[in-house]
């Protein structure tokens, strides 16, 4: 992995993307649909990619609902949500699944929900209809619950892994895990990627920084955070009851929570808001649920279904970046050309994944991708 120590030599690639959740991974799945014959790298500090060890993709509850708090988000979740329509029918054997969706919120709310909608239509439902999933469950006078499809649910850790391994399996492409990149400078027509003490790992013409989390921690973290790009801890907890196979999300519009299901693991998974800010998954101690999370989670069950909130049993956290506008911070590095930042998942990393990648490969035009030499520069030449 990296530079040949015996001989010196160093891999060139075409592109490089720098983390491998599902933003990186989508990025280098539609970078080699444009272009088969490209030579990828996929980098990540990782030792394992998959949802035993702590990160923002392991652990992404892989919701999918087309909405957007404004018209721009909008059109990245129905782009996104049209790119894994395309993906799941070229390969069905993924784990991604439509389902319904119902939303229980107060009236007066409804008119301004409706204009989130990237595509479904909001149809009123039976309270009846959630009898069978939740008994007991009612809208209050103040209350009504409606319904909508174009929702999908991903295992957004199979699904990552998935594209990472096509990737591999593809000639002059690679993906290295347990490989931290410090730094990424111009060298020669190209870029060099340094980690830990400026050892050299690769070259490429091109460059994606899709860190996650890790953002402010990795390449270009000032950068990010002088855009104003802040940590922010997610949480979940599990709830001890099966789902029926084929149960539908509820989401708590008024509180930015839902309830969704997961048969696989025969419980769900209660997602609500956390506002642990300034958080970091390099400095201070690892994510955990705690006291004021859990309080957070019963007082939300409470308000819509009190029986609910006895079934609370452990659950998951980690962090995610977030913006002011709360729209990916997807840019391109002014003094570095061909080098292009796409981070602050929002919380919705994976519903806008497809989106995010699709709009930092756009920005990197042909020129930046041309397979052709990065130049005999030596390693010290480069600018810092």
């Amino acid at each position: 992995m990296g530079h040949d120590r015996m001989t010196g030599a160093i891999p060139d690639f075409d592109l490089a993307v720098v983390g491998a959740g599902v933003v990186g991974a989508m990025t280098g799945h539609l970078a080699l649909e444009r272009d088969p014959g490209l030579r990828l790298l996929t980098l990540d500090q990782l030792e394992r990619l998959d949802q035993d060890v702590p990160n923002a993709t392991g652990l992404s509850a892989g919701l999918d609902v087309p909405t957007g708090r404004d018209a721009r988000q909008r059109e990245l979740a129905a782009r996104s949500t049209a790119l894994y329509r395309r993906l799941r029918a070229e390969r069905p054997g993924l784990p991604v699944r439509s389902l319904d969706t119902f939303w229980l919120l107060a009236r007066g709310n409804v008119g301004r929900l409706r204009e989130t909608m990237a595509g479904p239509v909001l149809e009123e439902a039976d309270p009846d209809a959630l009898d069978g999933v939740f008994p007991g469950l009612r809208p209050s006078g103040d209350q009504t619950l409606l319904r909508s499809d174009g929702s999908w649910r991903a295992d957004v850790a199979g699904l990552t892994r998935a594209l990472l391994d096509e990737q591999r399996g593809r000639p002059g492409c690679a993906v290295w895990e347990d490989e931290e990149v410090t730094s990424l400078r111009p060298y020669g027509d190209g870029f060099l990627l340094a980690g830990e003490g400026g050892r050299p790992l690769a070259r490429c013409r091109a460059a994606v920084v899709a860190t996650g989390p890790w953002a402010l921690h990795g390449p270009f973290g000032e950068r990010m955070r002088a855009a104003g790009l802040r940590i922010k801890k997610v949480a979940a907890f599990h709830l001890d009851l099966r789902p029926a196979e084929g149960a539908p999300v509820l989401i708590f519009e008024d509180d930015d929570a839902f309830l969704l299901p997961q048969p696989e693991s025969g419980r769900w998974l209660f997602s609500f808001t956390s506002q642990e800010w300034d958080v970091s998954p390099v400095l201070g101690p690892p994510a955990a649920l705690s006291g004021g999370d859990y309080s957070e989670a019963v007082r939300v069950l409470r308000r819509y279904a009190p029986a609910l909130a006895g079934a609370l049993s452990g659950g998951r956290a980690f962090y995610d970046g977030y913006t002011r506008d709360r729209l990916p911070l997807v840019e391109p590095v002014p003094d570095h050309p061909g080098v292009v930042i796409a981070v602050g998942g929002n919380g919705s990393g994976f519903r806008l994944a497809p989106a995010i990648a699709e709009r930092a490969l756009g920005l990197l035009t042909p020129g930046h991708l041309n397979p052709r030499s990065l130049g005999p520069q030596s390693l010290g030449s480069g600018r810092s």
